[in-house]
């Protein structure tokens, strides 16, 4: 059986910004694969470079260093002819779906705008019947078709961006916390139905999201950043089982939990209150109640394919965890 290249591949991205204070590093060398088949999780509070790496990756932001690659092919050092053919690949559904809208398009011309832009032979009525077809398959009905952006609820407009992002049937969807403006009860639903097109359609998506509780339920694996670095990295359950990183158990403590038996699972832990990303050293040192004194003097990083933390100083794991491990490297 011939192996398949990943779906997305992404190597040594860096990126920065010139701001008032000097230059703001938002990516340092951001490497991982994602592949075939499977879902990934970006985690992070806001300014860890999430949202920065989804823009780089999908050639929205430019990178001042490394690259992209979808299913075997370059994307961030292509032509810009072949950045366009590769562009079917992915859909993006981005945080505010009110703001990606075009306000005076009607929502089944702003589902069919991929379409006008990849496919010009198409017709308008062919393409009026294919934005219409796909509005159906997210839950949208008749009366929703010529209506305005405006004239359209939260939850209704998140699943028109939806519509758009798969009306190429990409193989890959990018989602930049598509449910943080939304209702907890609207939340739930998208919720479902991101579930039932991933495993109906095949999906793989890029989810992209600061809260940790909506990660296990549409992605295989989690990626946790701080700083512009990834921090912790593994299976999802795992991950939020034993978190290895001081951030990475700040970030789950966080999480509402409605079941006091399950906020048992972690144990306390004295976090420092927050501070500025240290420039030299663990970046995370400042507010890390396990800093230690080489954590001044030592920047940690991470081999995705030799292990899961960056820490000098990472925290046990449980006994289960490493019966897992001891089990896997003796078959």
């Amino acid at each position: 059986m011939i192996n398949q290249p990943p779906t997305l591949s992404v190597r040594n991205l860096t990126k920065c910004y010139e701001g008032q204070h000097g230059t703001v590093s938002a990516l340092r060398d951001l490497s991982f694969d994602m592949p075939a088949g499977q879902s990934l999780s970006i985690v992070g509070e806001s300014g860890s470079g999430k949202t920065t790496a989804a823009l780089c990756i999908a050639g929205l932001q430019s990178i001042d260093a490394g690259s992209v690659q979808f299913s075997g092919e370059n994307f961030s050092g292509a032509a810009r002819a072949e950045q366009k053919r590769l562009r079917r690949n992915f859909g993006i559904v981005f945080q505010n779906p009110l703001s990606a809208l075009n306000p005076r398009l009607r929502i089944w011309q702003s589902v069919a705008e991929p379409l006008r832009v990849h496919e010009p032979e198409m017709t308008r009525a062919a393409q009026r019947q294919q934005a219409e077809a796909m509005l159906g398959q997210v839950g949208l009905g008749n009366q929703h078709f010529a209506a305005f952006p405006s004239e359209l609820s939260g939850g209704q407009l998140q699943r028109v961006v939806l519509a758009r992002a798969l009306i190429l049937n990409p193989k890959l969807v990018i989602l930049d916390e598509p449910t943080s403006a939304l209702d907890v009860s609207i939340q739930a639903q998208v919720l479902n139905l991101l579930q039932e097109l991933r495993d109906t359609r095949g999906l793989n998506y890029l989810f992209i999201t600061h809260n940790l509780a909506l990660v296990e339920v549409l992605t295989d694996h989690v990626m946790v950043m701080y700083a512009g670095r990834v921090v912790e990295s593994g299976p999802a359950g795992s991950v939020f089982l034993n978190p290895r990183h001081p951030y990475t158990q700040e970030l789950i403590r966080a999480i509402p939990e409605a079941r006091p038996s399950q906020r048992k699972l972690f144990r306390e832990i004295d976090v420092k209150p927050a501070q500025p990303s240290a420039e030299v050293g663990c970046a995370y040192r400042l507010r890390c109640a396990h800093a230690q004194t080489d954590c001044a003097g030592t920047t940690p990083t991470i081999n995705l394919a030799i292990q899961s933390v960056a820490c000098l100083h990472p925290l046990e794991q449980s006994s289960s965890q490493l019966a897992d491990q001891t089990g896997a490297s003796e078959t």
